[in-house]
């Protein structure tokens, strides 16, 4: 045997049973050639076609329409595109090691096996990559996972109902891929036996040793970029290789066990100090930032508070109907679309007898919490159990709830009181009549006909003699913002769910704001079925919506993405109620607000009224109220944000800074922003440790 030549011929065609090489250490070295090489390739494929793909979707290398970051010079595009294919080698590594050592264990033909080591080390990256890569398209830039979660009433089931009518292509590709793929080895293994066998390769644990090493250093370089330098970790959080290593380094970087580490968003403050971590609870005035932000929390401010659990008895009962909409943005109150106004029933309300609050915000752009938000009168969970629905049976009204949606949807933290109502109606009841593909708790939803039959059953059955609380929520504006009940009132435009896209955002908005005109001639039908039905003329009437919502108008989709108006400036309509709204206003003002004006004894024919308030702020957050990712306060002249994740202040004219660089004026708004969410986030610690104590 010639073993000399074979030597540089790792394929060699020579038979296995006759010895293929001279020793076992370069058997070896033939096999890790192989091993290294193919992982090399692979990587490279991935890192390639990703490339294209972000390009593609994200404009990272050039900038352009809707690019929120993009890398600067080549330099910046070089060393992205090295740290890509680091992270994806060190994926492929662990892939190409483990498949090939079977297949040569498995005494596999060597080209078969080649061919079946790249697909596995190949495919299922790239089917990661471009099921990510649809999700943002269709969602889009500001699509976050975790953010995702939360807004789903953190439930992967809510997530996959959204999705998984998009991703069924997806799926049928990858399937298709894989029965390709086996079909392929199959058919190399049967009917080309004759090829050579792969060389031997080395002892498991020489191979694990090894594939630790290369995944550790990749692992390594990928978070030290990611934490240290902004505008890679902008274009690497969309890399998923880069994404796996980022989240393995926050657990590994986690020294002292406080839930956070060095390459955290936002990163631990003290590594070493378990009592020092983001969003930590202050201790005023003992000379510790137990959060690491704004400094230690002044002994001096005053206790976060809020309103009672319960107000004066009321004066006046009038018939009330309070009707909340679902992603409706407040620009839509008198606007025209192809030269029909929109909301007519709305302007109508806010016309005669009535105001529309042009500065009314919600402080969360998810559902669940802008609806405990209205019904409780708070943000911390600081004013026990009760609610709307409380305050009025306990003022001697008949409640009747209707929700087009699941009512339990937040779980009981945002219990408003659904079961306490004396006639309680929601979407679980009939889920058969749902124009939802879903019937999960955070999906399913019932069209306004459906609504306003219920309503019009109740109200035409009613015997009790009880002044009435009647609250409806109608959900057809909600994404995708279209369904078969849905007429053509504004527009005759209906993109399909699966149209959704950027490039279709003109036709997005026609169909949207059609379905807003529905909604609005459903609050209409349910207005007349009241005033007739209860033969009042004059009932109250308070309709606003749980969030705005963007239509890639601002580069997003959706809402709970962002603080800014087009998310978080919602309609109110106050409707012959002597309700005085004082502008900025948020949810919670509505409870104490409706309170106010009930317990006067006031005419009810009169006009509601608008105030300004220069000094009056709406504080609003993103994510989770107590890990947010963004906490801000909306005022008459503009909204100042601060952003955990990155640690810059937006100040009112948009831009972003750097804490240290404030303006001592920006400064000490800086301060006062986090003071608050620090007071109200004792507040709940407090009341949380005297309902466990």
């Amino acid at each position: 045997m010639t073993a000399i030549v074979r030597r540089n011929r790792p394929l060699s065609k020579a038979q296995p049973e006759t010895g293929l090489y001279d020793s076992e250490s370069v058997s070896f070295a033939i096999w890790r050639r192989l091993w290294l090489g193919l992982a090399a390739f692979a990587a490279l494929i991935i890192t390639t076609v990703e490339a294209a793909l972000i390009q593609r979707k994200f404009d990272i290398f050039t900038g352009g329409f809707l690019s929120l970051h993009h890398l600067s010079g080549p330099v910046e595009t070089a060393l992205f595109l090295l740290l890509s294919l680091i992270a994806d080698f060190g994926i492929t590594v662990l892939l190409v090691g483990i498949s090939l050592w079977v297949f040569t264990k498995a005494d596999f033909n060597a080209k078969p096996a080649v061919l079946a080591v790249l697909a596995i080390a190949i495919v299922p990256v790239m089917a990661v990559n471009y099921i990510d890569y649809q999700l943002q398209t269709y969602l889009g830039q500001a699509f976050d996972y975790a953010l995702s979660y939360e807004i789903a009433g953190e439930s992967f089931i809510e997530i996959l109902a959204v999705a998984a009518p998009h991703l069924i292509r997806v799926l049928l590709l990858i399937v298709g891929a894989a029965v390709f793929v086996m079909g392929a080895i199959w058919l190399f293994k049967h009917f080309l036996a004759s090829w050579t066998r792969l060389p031997p390769s080395p002892p498991f644990g020489r191979l694990v040793l090894r594939t630790t090493v290369i995944v550790s250093l990749a692992s390594i370089l990928t978070c030290v970029a990611w934490a240290n330098l902004d505008s890679l970790e902008n274009a690497l959080k969309h890399k998923q290789t880069a994404a796996m290593y980022a989240r393995l380094g926050e657990r590994v970087s986690d020294v002292d066990g406080d839930g956070y580490g060095l390459l955290h968003r936002p990163a631990d403050p003290k590594p070493l100090n378990s009592s020092v971590f983001p969003f930590a609870v202050e201790t005023p005035g003992n000379g510790i930032d137990e959060n690491g932000v704004a400094g230690d929390l002044p002994a001096d401010l005053t206790v976060y508070t809020e309103g009672p659990e319960q107000g004066e008895r009321w004066t006046h009962r009038p018939n009330v109907l309070f009707i909340l909409l679902e992603s409706v943005r407040a620009d839509l109150v008198g606007a025209t679309h192809r030269g029909q106004y929109i909301t007519p029933v709305l302007n109508s309300l806010a016309k005669k007898n009535g105001v529309s609050a042009p500065l009314a915000y919600s402080h969360s752009g998810y559902t669940a919490p802008s609806r405990y938000h209205l019904f409780a009168g708070s943000l911390a969970h600081l004013r026990g159990k009760s609610t709307l629905i409380d305050d009025f049976k306990n003022n001697g009204y008949q409640v009747a709830y209707f929700s087009a949606q699941d009512a339990s949807f937040g779980g009981a933290r945002f219990d408003v009181g659904f079961s306490r109502a004396d006639v309680a109606f929601d979407a679980r009841v009939e889920p058969h009549r749902r124009f939802t593909m879903f019937a999960t708790p955070g999906s399913i939803g019932l069209p306004y006909q459906v609504m306003v039959q219920k309503v019009t059953d109740f109200l035409e059955r009613r015997q009790d003699e009880r002044p009435l609380f009647l609250y409806v929520n109608l959900q057809d504006s909600h994404f995708p913002y279209h369904h078969r009940y849905v007429r053509n009132i504004v527009s005759d435009t209906a993109l399909t769910r699966s149209k959704i896209a950027p490039n279709r955002a003109a036709d997005l908005w026609s169909t949207y704001v059609n379905t807003v005109a529905n909604v609005d001639a459903g609050v209409g039908d349910i207005v007349e079925a009241a005033k007739r039905l209860l033969r009042d003329p004059a009932p109250g009437i308070i309709v606003t919506s749980d969030s705005g919502e963007s239509l890639y108008d601002d580069g997003k989709l959706g809402h709970g993405t962002m603080v800014n108006d087009n998310q978080t400036r919602v309609p109110l309509i106050i409707n012959n109620l002597a309700m005085e709204i004082v502008q900025p206003f948020g949810h919670v003002q509505l409870r104490d607000t409706l309170w106010r004006a009930l317990e006067t004894g006031s005419d009810f024919d009169r006009n509601p009224t608008l105030r300004d308030d220069p000094e009056g702020q709406v504080f609003q957050y993103l994510g989770n109220f107590q890990r947010p990712r963004q906490i801000a306060v909306t005022r008459m002249d503009g909204r100042n944000i601060y952003d955990f994740r990155n640690g810059l202040f937006q100040t009112t004219d948009g831009t972003w800074h750097k804490t240290d660089d404030l303006s001592e004026a920006d400064k000490k708004t800086f301060q006062k922003l986090v003071n608050l969410w620090e007071r109200t986030l004792i507040a709940i610690q407090a009341v949380d440790k005297k309902t466990s104590g």
